[in-house]
């Protein structure tokens, strides 16, 4: 009986000493070389607990490779300052783009004019379009879709071609390149795994020579329409159309450059969002089943909140990074400041900013009646995503497409097959 009772203590020790091992004390007993990948991991497998206890333990993290904030306060704070926390490192992947630059007259004056050209009477237009594009695609699916390529990748880009105009071309050459840009900026830099990838870039520079090439010519087609009269109602037509003050610089190559930015930004944004919203739903059964109730609803407010939140369980990607311009001190003043080093590449986690209890009351509750405001499902800042309104419109209106279908469920989990974008999402429904 004795030894029973040392043995059942035994499991109760090691089973204590699990529950409370911390992500902290393992990181400060990794020899330096290791802790990235295992920072990286961590992040992959265990991300809602580790951000928790470095939000209440040591909310600035420091890595040989990067700088990982995890407090709301300290992420809004960092984004921000876009001139003490840059863009810089999107510079050698997207060359002279709006998005580069951090408050210059290039950003300001170019952003001001693409967001007037992205305008919210579109919107019902928007979402009408994406609403029948959709639903034609599952009708001719049969009973089942691979989501991702079929679906996720498919309807923005038609989007692209029929509302922002950047037409006459197959649809799968548009998501080639978008694809290989979205890669390359924002999954292939030296703190991924792939370690900056110098294959992965060439291929983006060959992906920009074509779609240059494309987009010439487009401009060229679009202006020969203009001038006999027959514009379209896109977006590239407007901004060919638009008359703009010297002083704006913005020449037809900085029109073409920010035609081509309007389908970077559009394609693999909106199909990774889709995709993580309904992993997020049949992992919360209750709330998969109310999508479903909402989803045949002709009033859509409801439906899309639930979107969003379950969006904050699983962003588009889990952390925003920046790159530190000068030696800047976060938390001045209290226990947990971090100095933070000049040319240090900072992750602001918005995957953890998103579950701070200072800003998200009961976080790890999904309540889709949470106030929008706080989320950064669009980015944050001088930077926030210029396509924001449209993107409101399509993402919830392609899931909520799917949800529609008469007994609809997923078939095996998502999957990534060793790239940085879900690639594989089979659901299935009843004919």
């Amino acid at each position: 009986m004795t030894a029973i009772t040392e043995n059942m203590d035994s499991a109760e020790s090691l089973s204590e000493e699990k529950e409370t091992t911390s992500f902290i004390k393992q990181f400060d007993l990794t020899p330096e070389a290791e802790q990235w990948p295992l920072v990286r991991q961590w992040m992959k497998d265990s991300p809602l607990p580790f951000y928790k206890e470095l939000r209440a333990k040591r909310p600035a993290l420091v890595t040989p490779e990067c700088t990982l904030v995890t407090r709301f306060e300290d992420v809004t704070e960092i984004l921000n300052q876009p001139t003490i926390f840059t863009v810089d490192l999107y510079k050698p992947k997207m060359g002279a783009y709006l998005m580069t630059e951090d408050d210059t007259h290039m950003h300001n004056t170019e952003k001001e004019i693409m967001l007037s050209l992205l305008r919210r009477e579109d919107l019902p237009r928007i979402r009408n379009f994406v609403a029948e594009t959709g639903n034609d695609i599952l009708e001719r699916a049969g009973d089942s879709i691979e989501l991702v390529n079929q679906y996720g990748r498919l309807v923005p880009t038609l989007m692209v071609q029929n509302i922002f105009g950047l037409d006459g071309i197959n649809p799968n050459k548009l998501i080639e390149w978008s694809y290989w840009n979205q890669y390359d900026a924002f999954r292939n830099q030296p703190f991924h795994e792939s370690g900056n990838s110098a294959s992965v870039h060439s291929k983006t520079k060959q992906a920009n020579r074509m779609l240059g090439i494309y987009v010439g010519f487009l401009l060229l087609r679009k202006w020969w329409h203009i001038f006999r009269g027959k514009p379209k109602n896109d977006t590239v037509s407007r901004m060919l159309q638009e008359h703009y003050p010297k002083e704006t610089k913005f020449n037809i190559l900085r029109q073409g450059i920010n035609a081509g930015g309007l389908l970077v930004g559009a394609v693999e944004t909106t199909s990774e969002a889709v995709a993580h919203i309904f992993t997020q739903l049949t992992e919360h059964p209750d709330m998969f089943s109310k999508a479903i109730e909402l989803a045949q609803q002709d009033d859509t407010e409801a439906f899309d909140k639930i979107c969003w939140e379950a969006l904050r369980f699983r962003p588009i990607a889990p952390y925003i990074f920046r790159k530190a311009a000068i030696d800047y001190t976060l938390g001045r003043g209290t226990e947990t400041a971090t100095t933070i080093s000049k040319g240090s590449t900072v992750l602001n986690v918005i995957a953890s900013a998103m579950f701070d209890p200072v800003a998200f009351e009961d976080p790890d509750r999904f309540n889709p009646e949470r106030s929008y405001g706080k989320s950064f499902h669009f980015g944050f800042g001088s930077h926030e995503c210029m396509g924001k309104i449209v993107g409101m419109m399509m993402i919830p209106e392609m899931v909520r497409q799917v949800l529609r279908r008469p007994g609809i469920k997923p078939v095996g989990p998502m999957k990534y097959l060793g790239k940085p974008f879900p690639e594989q999402y089979r659901f299935s429904w009843e004919k």
